[in-house]
């Protein structure tokens, strides 16, 4: 198949992010639209792979505002849907109706109603819906994974996390550390109000949330995760941090996508455990770059008992693409492989579903005095009209009953 028609709606913060890594797959993708709300926006996406360069060839990128216009003349692959979390299911339930594959941001939608509606959609139109999650595809992540699935550190029963916003990232690394399924949730909350102010993403604040959830798996082990201030604003603490407990020894990274270095196995060898009271050896991730900087792999020295060299390759070695970024590339490319190969895509809708589910377990349980609550879980009538209530309120549409309608209120109302 020749390089796949790709759209970005939704060109904001994340949204350029998307952009740009699709321009950079050149030879999956062929960027062909862009669309926003704002033709301010949608113009300035098209331009920035419109003007070219002797390192990046010129695109012909066209910009829109509304995406039925973009549908109606533009023949499309696939769509990467980057707009705000409450019109996801919008957008993507229009495009599922119109038959097109897409990828959607995360939280795949604010509800479990709506994840619902977006999967039975995409279901009965034989449509491929993924959700971006790529935090469990950041090459740390993934090299973890694969000492995990080595049995370096023996049977994974325990992960602690401590990060910064959106619990669902580290929950979802959480379940591929665990390989198993979360039976139940239990969590406390904590909100205090803060001095106003906007943090370096462009954020407002004028409070501070506090959530510690404790998940349950099916194979008896415990995900501990905290979210929290952790991004150094009004000088909290910046520490963040994963550690996922094993029967023979722990793997220690920092927990934030964006960051590198400091990763360590901490494991026993035999030797360690008859003669050195369990005590374990410390074995440091290594990185290998390319003349120009570029990741090629990351991999530990462990003894031969334990598994001698690991290694993770990077896949995207021969392109521009930095560590930070290869999480994302391969997303874009899980939609791709999907629509392709006809196979399912790399984090599925339900999968999506699975992350934000714990989520608002963990909310559920806060407002019951921080009772478990158990998996899984069926959508809740409160919380959908309370969502629909909000977004009537907002927009003047009912969110639900007319989704064309919905889409073009909304785009021209954000």
């Amino acid at each position: 198949m020749s390089r796949l028609k790709y759209a970005l709606i939704g060109h904001g913060r994340r949204g350029a992010a998307h952009l740009s890594t699709a321009a950079i797959l050149k030879d999956t993708f062929e960027v062909v639209a862009v669309c926003d709300a704002h033709p301010e926006s949608a113009a300035a996406g098209a331009a920035r792979l419109n003007i070219g360069s002797q390192a990046s060839p010129k695109f012909d990128v066209k910009a829109y505002t509304d995406v039925r216009k973009l549908i109606d003349e533009v023949a499309l692959d696939i769509c990467d849907v980057v707009v705000p979390a409450p019109l996801h299911h919008i957008v993507s339930c229009y495009l599922s109706r119109c038959g097109i594959p897409h990828n959607v941001e995360t939280g795949l939608a604010p509800t479990l109603g709506l994840m619902d509606m977006m999967i039975a959609d995409a279901t009965e139109n034989g449509v491929k819906l993924q959700t971006s999650e790529n935090f469990p595809f950041v090459p740390v992540e993934q090299f973890v994974c694969k000492l995990i699935q080595e049995g370096v550190i023996g049977d994974v029963h325990k992960c602690y996390r401590l990060f910064s916003t959106t619990g669902y990232h580290g929950l979802a690394a959480i379940r591929c550390r665990m390989n198993a399924a979360p039976t139940a949730v239990s969590s406390i909350g904590h909100t205090m109000p803060v001095v106003p102010y906007v943090d370096g993403a462009k954020r407002d604040f004028n409070r501070e949330n506090l959530e510690f959830y404790a998940v349950d798996f099916e194979n008896g082990g415990l995900g501990i995760a905290m979210v929290g201030n952790k991004n150094g604003c009004l000088g909290r603490n910046k520490l963040v941090g994963f550690e996922s407990c094993g029967e023979r020894g722990t793997i220690i990274t920092n927990g934030n996508q964006s960051a590198s270095g400091g990763e360590t196995v901490n494991v026993c060898t035999d030797k360690d455990i008859a003669l050195h009271n369990g005590k374990a050896q410390t074995y440091e991730f290594q990185r290998e770059y390319s003349d120009d900087g570029t990741l090629q792999r990351i991999f530990v020295e462990l003894p031969p008992s334990l598994g001698g060299t690991v290694e993770w390759v990077n896949p995207y070695q021969h392109t521009t693409i930095p560590e930070r970024g290869i999480s994302l590339a391969t997303m874009l490319d899980g939609i791709a492989r999907a629509v392709r190969e006809d196979t399912q895509p790399l984090w599925t809708g339900e999968m999506g579903r699975a992350d934000q589910e714990m989520v608002i377990a963990a909310h559920r349980s806060i407002r019951t005095n921080r009772q478990p609550i158990q998996l899984p879980l069926q959508p809740d009538p409160d919380e959908e009209d309370a969502f629909d209530r909000n977004f009537e309120e907002q927009f003047g549409v009912h969110p639900r009953e007319d989704i064309e309608r919905a889409l073009q209120v909304n785009f021209k109302a954000l």
